[in-house]
């Protein structure tokens, strides 16, 4: 057996990411190529498409001609990439974007980096130090697990807590009552429900307790914002969970993602002018991170310019559609993991054998989705994730519900067989 063969066996018996290892061979919707698109609708080959139910594109800004104008004008300025780490020299295009999103947001100030991730392995390490204490959300996105573990392998401590289990967080706050550096660690919008994080409720014991909460809002950021009221469900101007929950930035660590609803390779934290100062001195990314690309800001530019014109037009489209889809996929009897009414949309299918079956039927009848079996979920919360953007059509909500009342009445069948197999 070579060094490669010896490795990938060892890694298989000890890692629960090789159930998702040997599922690359089963699943017709993972790894796909995309040879063409054509609006929402993606080319697989040149015979088969499927429509893109699995895009965190959430505006629709992907697609949008004046978000796709040219932008060579900041190409020619500032050159395909910039030439350093931030730490050495940021090019001005830098310094009006983070000017741009701080008054969005109504934060102190911004900094941006180019992914959430590199923000989490880089900035909860910094905040903790080699003492510090993490509060960490079960529910929480897998990078926030990784920025812990690089915390808590340098020397601080880590424990968790369910998703809202409020009591339990009080208490595991009182019991580190005494340590300096206590870091509550959320997300906004819950990646896989969709469901909203009761901030309000964090912020306050984090007050009461002398502890720093820090908020991934990677999928909320463009889509929730202030405001919110029957006419705008999701509020106005997109500017995040904080402001959505009429919140300022006191001891709050609020991390954005531009990759989504901005449609551009970015991130940022919002944060006191303090705070910003410190991350710069011991955030790692910020000097051992390669820049964003040019390109990237400036469509990032041009997506802040659109949401200023028409985000709210977007925001509303988008929340229709959402409404029509839940409701839609009730109503056939399925279980949809949603109270929010955000654009992820989560259907229960509880079993993983079912869940990769329907999967590949889903995409025979032309539907990608974001398929999550285990361990991606815990056993028997498999299922299938959908996501709508603006972009989306009524036309491509229809064929969705027609495909799920396939998958409703392939699995009533497959159980009726095997009942009738067992009696």
């Amino acid at each position: 057996m070579n060094t490669e063969d010896l490795l990938i066996k060892t890694n298989k018996k000890e890692h629960r990411r090789s159930h998702i290892h040997d599922m690359l061979g089963k699943m017709k919707q993972y790894d796909l190529t995309a040879h063409k698109i054509e609006g929402r609708r993606i080319w697989t080959d040149t015979s088969h498409s499927v429509i893109d139910f699995a895009s965190c594109n959430y505006l629709g800004l992907d697609l949008d001609e004046e978000m796709n104008a040219d932008i060579s004008d900041e190409i020619s300025k500032w050159g395909v990439h910039p030439s350093w780490c931030r730490l050495v020299a940021s090019p001005g295009i830098y310094l009006d974007l983070e000017s741009r999103l701080a008054s969005l947001l109504e934060a102190p100030a911004t900094l941006i980096f180019p992914t959430v991730t590199l923000i989490s392995i880089g900035v909860i390490p910094a905040l903790v130090g080699k003492g510090g204490i993490m509060l960490l959300d079960k529910s929480g996105h897998e990078t926030l697990y990784e920025g812990a573990k690089i915390a808590r392998d340098s020397g601080a401590s880590l424990v968790s807590f369910e998703q809202n289990d409020l009591k339990t967080l009080e208490s595991q706050l009182i019991q580190h009552k005494d340590n300096p550096r206590k870091v509550i660690l959320i997300d906004g919008v819950y990646s896989m429900s969709g469901d909203l994080a009761l901030v309000p409720d964090i912020v306050d014991l984090a007050k009461k307790h002398n502890a720093l909460v820090y908020i991934d809002d990677a999928h909320g950021f463009g889509v929730i914002g202030e405001s919110p009221s029957d006419d705008y469900p999701y509020g106005k101007k997109g500017n995040g969970i904080v402001r959505y929950y009429n919140l300022n930035y006191d001891n709050i660590i609020y991390v954005g993602g531009c990759s989504k609803a901005y449609s551009s390779l970015a991130a940022f934290v919002a944060c006191s002018k303090k705070m910003q100062d410190f991350i710069k001195g011991f955030s790692t990314p910020y000097d051992l991170s390669g820049p964003c690309p040019t390109a990237s800001l400036a469509t990032l530019s041009k997506g802040l310019t659109i949401n200023e014109k028409r985000g709210d037009n977007y925001r509303h489209k988008l929340y229709q559609l959402t409404r029509m889809t839940i409701n839609g996929l009730r109503a056939l009897g399925f279980d949809v993991l949603n109270k929010s009414w955000f654009p992820i949309i989560f259907v229960l299918i509880g079993d993983n054998q079912d869940t990769i079956e329907t999967a590949n039927l889903l995409f025979d009848t032309g539907i990608l989705v974001t398929v999550s079996p285990y361990p991606m979920v815990k056993p028997g919360e498999e299922g299938h994730r959908i996501t709508l953007t603006a972009a989306n059509t009524e036309d491509e909500i229809h064929k969705l519900l027609e495909a799920f009342s396939q998958i409703k009445a392939y699995l009533a069948d497959k159980y009726e067989q095997e009942d009738s197999h067992a009696g």
